[in-house]
């Protein structure tokens, strides 16, 4: 499957990065005041679905134009922020939110000096980026019992998961939710408007003939050609019979969803937290985990890199040429994104242990790896500044640098080792990479020369969730969670 090759770049959203971690339990807060929900708002199917939060003034004017507006800093996911001089002083605690209404899965967001983040429960919160205090919220829908999914590791419920995304040319922030609707599960997609705190309008995404309650939006979501891209795998533990799947809505509410089911016969989850990447021409790359076929069985596109057009057609693809054992291992390929570092070349690397260098203009089929090189299992996201990559190794508590040199070359650099036993997804702000043990709920600083630990910030809001992620703007590092928020500058 081969199409013409042309030129990309990678797609930056905003320009900068807020670090997020998330975390679990909640500590005493300068801000007492509880926070405040609006109206729950269901699904429509044609998108027509207004209503109205519970809001309050802004109360802070941004201090800067720093803005973190998808996973990552960009669409490109290299989770880079490189606006910021570096620390020269151990980041000190600045604030901590209020108690939020459930755990936060997703990186937050930054915009116009307010911090976005959306919970479990389906309540999207803004937070003042000064003090952390609630400014607005907007509880958008009853989310699932948990008990109600065939299986999974998110309870009590299930509600917004992946990380939101805001297109800032019509100051509009998109939401992606599971919702209990009568005794049936639904995902839907939200748009608000961040100037008026409205929603603006609401689609069922859910697809004909699938188990909605086998589905689990994890992936972070994208913008491509005027629709919100939204990826779909399984719950934890591949029961049922789910498929990998990409929806694409219209970010104006009104017109057809576009569609790509991934053609295995059951799984090939698009599942990967830091979301699907998107270039600058609008076409959308999503890495799946392991399909259905098995060795000496047909390529059914589990564990490769697929590129879809902006109207979710497929174009060409990349898989491992041991795609078929690592679908018999549960060897995710798509277990983290793939990485658009330049014009030229991306970056991938998920369970099975092997980084791959790829041509971003033709992906190279089957084994069509520019470059290859031995890391680690890798779950969440990582980052990348040239010309190193960052990968992330929970299984091991390390993170492991991976230098692509000239000629299309990879090869291994340092490897940091968690004083605490731990590390999550990696961001690159201030001068140093930024990561999280989420047992010991510990943020630290890397030295991005010689892998060695800078700083150590203890977390106050207890222990983060699954691949939590650190991201930086306007010289502020800020971490959400299961309870709270918190900031450090």
């Amino acid at each position: 499957m081969s199409a013409p090759a042309r030129p990309r770049r990678a797609l930056p959203v905003g320009g900068v990065i807020i670090v997020t971690l998330a975390v679990v339990t909640g500590a005493c807060s300068s801000n007492p005041s509880p926070p405040r929900s609006g109206a729950e708002h269901p699904p429509s199917t044609a998108g027509t679905a207004p209503g109205s939060s519970t809001s309050s003034p802004a109360t802070t004017t941004p201090t800067s134009s720093a803005s973190w507006l998808t996973y990552g800093g960009s669409f490109s996911r290299t989770s880079l922020d490189s606006t910021d001089p570096a620390f020269g002083h151990e980041p000190d605690a600045a604030w901590t939110s209020p108690a939020v209404d459930g755990p936060v899965y997703g990186e937050p967001l930054l915009y116009k000096g307010q911090v976005f983040v959306a919970t479990e429960n389906d309540t999207v919160y803004a937070l003042s980026g000064a003090t952390g205090a609630v400014e607005w919220s907007d509880h958008l829908a009853t989310p699932v019992p948990s008990g109600m999914l065939p299986c999974g590791d998110i309870a009590p419920t299930v509600g917004i998961t992946s990380t939101m995304v805001i297109d800032p040319s019509s100051g509009t922030l998109f939401a992606s939710a599971a919702l209990l609707s009568g005794a049936s599960v639904k995902h839907a997609v939200y748009a608000l408007d961040l100037a008026t705190h409205r929603l603006l309008w609401s689609r069922d995404v859910d697809q004909a003939g699938w188990n909605a309650a086998a589905q689990l939006q994890r992936a972070g979501l994208a913008l491509s050609a005027g629709h919100v891209v939204v990826g779909f795998g399984g719950n934890y533990g591949d029961c049922g019979n789910y498929h990998g799947w990409v929806v694409g809505v219209p970010e104006s509410g009104s017109g057809s969803l576009l569609a790509y089911r991934v053609p295995t016969a059951r799984e090939g989850a698009i599942w990967a937290p830091a979301g699907v990447t998107v270039d600058a021409a609008g076409d959308v790359y999503v890495v799946t985990g392991n399909g259905e076929a098995g060795p000496g069985e047909p390529f059914d596109h589990g564990d490769s890199v697929i590129e879809l057009s902006p109207a979710l057609t497929e174009t060409r693809y990349f898989a491992p040429s041991n795609w078929a054992q690592d679908n018999a291992d549960d060897g995710d390929l798509g277990s983290t994104a793939v990485m658009l570092l330049d014009a030229s070349s991306m970056f991938i690397v998920g369970k099975q242990r092997t980084a791959y260098l790829l041509a971003a203009t033709s992906l190279g089929g089957i084994g069509g790896q520019q470059a290859s090189t031995d890391v680690c299992n890798s779950q969440g996201g990582n980052a990348y500044l040239a010309p190193d990559a960052y990968v992330v190794c929970p299984d091991d508590g390390t993170i492991d640098q991976v230098r692509v040199g000239a000629g299309a070359a990879l090869a291994r650099g340092w490897t940091w080792t968690s004083p605490t036993g731990g590390a999550s997804s990696p961001t690159i702000a201030g001068g140093a990479l930024w990561t999280v043990d989420i047992g010991a709920s510990v943020l630290y600083g890397v030295d991005l020369s010689t892998g060695t630990t800078r700083f150590t910030l203890p977390l106050t809001t207890g222990a983060p969730p699954h691949f939590a992620a650190v991201s930086a703007a306007g010289g502020m590092l800020v971490v959400a969670g299961a309870s709270r928020v918190e900031a450090f500058r």
